[in-house]
């Protein structure tokens, strides 16, 4: 569905309010909540130096609004937001560290560290705290008496300027050097203590709402722009790998990968930047783009990540007309050798003639500029990923759940408008039956919830008993070593353990576990609608709803969240020092338990997890089903006398045009109720 189908929705689902019971309302209420805030993420990630900056205003269309020089960035996620659900387009707001952020910062960095270690590890969380220090040191030169005051606070401002974003963002003179800084200057003023920048836009040229996050490089020579960037991996939807064309899939960018497929993120897509800066061309390109996908499927195994190529410099020149370093017969070979792009340029060419505008020379080289750069490509690519993944999941399912609705009320005003045509009124017998019926399905669903939710507790309490064994067991097998020998007491001090194959069987189990309960839990909600229906059709003169069954796709589509298992075992960090106290036994002893309770916690944690979403998941389908059949049920009386008819009548063209309008959203032929009305 498109954006105007989502904009729909919302105005429909807030029309259906007005027309709606209290349970009903409730429930389409947190509809609309949900597609309101509907917007998708995208990351761009990877090396510092590789061109990501540059090519966010090619990809956004807003030439030259973040910096592209060398190192203009100190510690600050960047959120650019486009269509905010808020109505925002203008300003920013800047978020301030506290030093409880600063602390969870080391600590989960550590963590994320120790799923791919390798040998700069052991030194980079004194290197990461140290950075800290000196980032407070250099704020309390820079701010003075203010710095305790700006902790934890944000600052919002209306409009924002080049020199505002150089304040918050920008590096800087260090305070700490004497003979480099200025006093006077106030670039750089908030930036070691700024955690995260959020700036708004109208939605440009994406055709729905969005926000594109610039993240501090990773495999930088200052960790902690690393350290944010690795952790703000699970904040997005889709990520944008940049490569660059000159060291493309270095070993930084394979652990950046191995540590996005650990993490189980969404969507990703590689764009291989500066490919204008290659000697050989389209050719060289080529070469490149190959050796990248022959080593993510070499690191990766079945992958299929698409690779896309251009540069961002030349969209740099097709935005803003500077020429500096563009070679136009280098894209021009470039269009020829890329014939789909080729045929993008000269359609774009034909549009341009045939506008109303006069065409120059400029325009047509700047656009073939634009079109080679592979920055629209790249829009294309990400938005239909986006649209045609979890974003068109959400839409359908509101469109489900308010199509339900609709067709519910629909029902329900014809029914009464034919009682009140039939017996000038409704049967108060008939009124009594129905409400009697509707609480009796309440306490079934409610008794059966009860049923639910205890047998999941059981199959979950057996899932704890067995994770906790093959904790117990495969903890053991690695600290003790297979031969007996140890790799916490190597002669080399090496204190590095290999837990994947546990995280590994830990997730076996833990989806195996909730598939069972997923099944159990549907197998549950269908017999409930299967009594259901059957109390419905023994009510005198029921007449069958067109849509009055049970929605279970929230259920149905339930994936465990298994993000807990990124969680990195800090004992492996502590044994080197504990190894030169304490016994060789006692050491293996005290490492085995300390290691075996932090996996049972990380075991915990993921069954509560489960637990918790499915329990909601479970809740949402019922919620739903009860406020259907609250409408099915319910009576609400008309007045008496002649404007009943009236009433009941406009309650039933009401009912129609919403039901009419949800299958024009969806592409559904409207619901002619009339021509089954007259049957009757």
């Amino acid at each position: 569905m498109s954006e105007m189908n989502r904009r729909e929705l919302i105005r429909i689902a807030e029309d259906m309010n007005g027309i709606s019971n209290d349970e009903t309302r409730h429930f389409i209420s947190r509809i609309v909540d949900d597609l309101s805030n509907l917007k998708p993420s995208i990351a761009f990630v990877g090396q510092i130096k590789a061109g990501k900056s540059r090519l966010i205003n090619g990809f956004t269309g807003q030439a030259e609004y973040l910096p592209s020089d060398v190192n203009p960035w100190t510690t600050v996620i960047t959120d650019m937001h486009f269509g905010h659900p808020s109505g925002r387009t203008s300003g920013a707001e800047f978020h301030f560290f506290d030093n409880r952020q600063w602390q969870a910062l080391i600590a989960e960095g550590e963590e994320l560290r120790n799923m791919f270690p390798d040998e700069e590890d052991s030194y980079k969380r004194e290197m990461i705290e140290e950075q800290v220090e000196a980032m407070k040191t250099r704020a309390k030169l820079r701010l003075g008496e203010s710095y305790k005051h700006l902790l934890g606070q944000h600052h919002d401002l209306d409009e924002l300027t080049t020199d505002d974003l150089a304040r918050y963002v920008c590096a800087g003179d260090d305070p700490t050097d004497e003979d480099q800084y200025d006093p006077g200057s106030d670039r750089g003023l908030y930036s070691d203590i700024t955690r995260k920048a959020e700036v708004y836009f109208d939605i440009g040229h994406f055709p729905y709402p969005v926000t594109v996050t610039d993240t501090p490089g990773v495999n930088d020579p200052l960790l902690i722009r690393e350290e944010i960037s690795r952790q703000y991996l699970k904040e997005s939807d889709f990520f944008v790998v940049v490569l660059s064309a000159h060291q493309a899939l270095s070993r930084a960018d394979l652990k950046l990968f191995r540590l996005m497929q650990a993490l189980e993120l969404g969507q990703i897509v590689v764009f291989i930047n500066r490919v204008d800066e290659l000697g050989g061309g389209a050719e060289d390109a080529s070469k490149v783009r190959a050796d990248v996908m022959n080593g993510l499927e070499q690191a990766l195994g079945n992958s299929d990540i698409d690779v896309l190529m251009g540069s961002a410099q030349w969209a740099h020149y097709a935005l803003t007309g500077d020429e500096s370093g563009i070679d136009h017969d280098q894209i021009l070979a470039w269009l020829r050798a890329h014939p789909e792009q080729m045929k993008q340029y000269l359609e774009g060419v034909e549009e341009i003639k045939n506008g109303p505008g006069p065409i120059s020379r400029e325009g047509v080289l700047r656009f073939a500029a634009m079109i080679a750069s592979g920055l629209p490509d790249l829009r294309r690519h990400v938005t239909k990923a986006l649209t045609d993944g979890p974003r068109q999941e959400h839409l359908n399912m509101a469109w489900q759940h308010l199509n339900s609705f609709a067709q519910g009320e629909l029902e329900r005003s014809a029914a009464r408008l034919r009682a009140i045509e039939e017996q000038d009124g409704p049967d108060t017998a008939d009124v009594e039956e129905n409400n009697k019926t509707l609480a009796e399905l309440r306490t079934l669903v409610a008794e059966k919830s009860e049923a639910i939710t205890n047998d999941m507790d059981d199959v979950l309490a057996n899932l704890r008993g067995v994770m906790d064994d093959t904790v117990t067991e495969a903890v053991s097998i690695v600290v003790r070593g297979p031969d007996g020998q140890s790799p916490l007491l190597a002669k080399d001090g090496d204190t590095e353990l290999n837990f994947t194959p546990l995280r590994e069987r830990m997730r076996e189990l833990v989806q195996g576990a909730t598939q069972v309960v997923r099944q159990r839990m549907l197998s549950e909600l269908y017999a409930i609608d299967m009594q259901s229906n059957a109390a419905l059709r023994a009510l005198p003169g029921w007449q069958e709803p067109v849509d009055s069954r049970m929605n279970t796709s929230a259920v149905r589509w339930f994936r465990p969240d298994t993000s807990a298992l990124t969680r990195g075992i800090t004992v492996e960090l502590r044994v080197t020092w504990l190894s030169r106290l304490i016994s060789r036994r006692s050491v293996l002893n005290r490492a085995e338990k300390m290691i075996v309770q932090e996996f049972e916690m990380i075991g915990d944690d993921l069954v509560d997890t489960a637990r918790s979403d499915l329990i909601e998941r479970m809740k949402t389908v019922l919620d739903h089903y009860l406020a259907l059949l609250a409408g099915h049920l319910e009576h609400r009386a008309g007045p008496d006398g002649t404007n009943a008819r009236t009433d009941a009548q406009r309650a039933v063209d009401q009912a129609r045009r919403i039901s009419d309008e949800l299958g024009a959203v969806n592409g559904a032929a409207p619901v002619d109720t009339r021509q089954a009305e007259a049957a009757e």
